[in-house]
């Protein structure tokens, strides 16, 4: 068990290396679930909190599987303290480097060891968790370990993004073959798979969307993502 785990985080590492998923700028949806139910960055660069915290305090976020960092950088321009986490070290020097640019400490970006699935933070720690693109690309029994731990550690919204089948993918779960991600595992998710890594009904999601883009010419749908949003307290194991 131990090698398998071992051998998830090595392919990330590589991937890293070859500076894939080099991603500079935030996802337009995690800045839409941000502006919607975290808080408003206004026109002369106040911040509007639409969720409390207990005596004020900072609201708090967690970047989870940050990669290079870039949405936890972007939680910073907002006035969140903002960590993030991810298994790849090379990621996570990255996003070091990337946040340091950007005024954000080096110490805020934390490497996870890949085999425990644990988070080292606190109960309720965090007033919202953001998984973007993440859970779907481990094996789903991992992503069942890790939806655990953000349960754990988050007291408010969970958001995430998940990969839903399209004309392309022949299997629910794979290994990547092409040049990009080589060797690492995908997972792909529809409502009942969605509904099963949370520990929720599809009625207990504050929003769950998917979207799909559709080759015209061909006539068949070339990707699929789901878009979801739930309260922490709302889930079990």
């Amino acid at each position: 068990m131990m090698e398998k785990f071992k051998d998830y985080k090595n392919r990330w590492e590589e991937s890293y290396a070859r500076g894939e998923n080099n991603i500079l700028y935030p996802q337009a949806e995690v800045i839409r679930f941000i502006n919607r139910y975290i808080c408003k960055l206004n026109n002369d660069k106040s911040v509007k909190q639409i969720i409390k915290t207990k005596d004020n305090r900072r609201i708090s976020g967690l970047d989870f599987a940050c990669g290079v960092g870039t949405h936890c950088i972007t939680f910073n321009d907002f006035g969140i303290e903002a960590y993030g986490v991810d298994i790849s070290s090379n990621a996570i020097e990255q996003a070091k480097t990337n946040g340091l640019l950007k005024g954000v400490s080096a110490h805020r970006f934390i490497q996870l060891e890949a085999s425990e699935q644990a988070l080292p933070f606190e109960d309720n720690f965090f007033d919202f968790v953001v998984a973007e693109s993440c859970l779907d690309s481990m094996p789903l029994v991992v992503a069942k370990n890790y939806m655990n731990e953000l349960k754990r550690v988050c007291n408010g919204l969970i958001y995430a993004s998940f990969i839903g089948m399209d004309d392309n993918l022949v299997a629910e779960e794979f290994e990547v073959v092409t040049i990009h991600e080589q060797g690492t595992y995908q997972t792909v998710f529809d409502e009942n798979k969605i509904s099963y890594l949370f520990g929720a009904e599809i009625s207990d999601f504050s929003y769950l969307s998917s979207v799909a883009s559709m080759d015209v010419a061909k006539n068949e749908i070339t990707n699929k993502r789901y878009y979801c949003v739930i309260e922490s307290h709302k889930l079990t194991s």
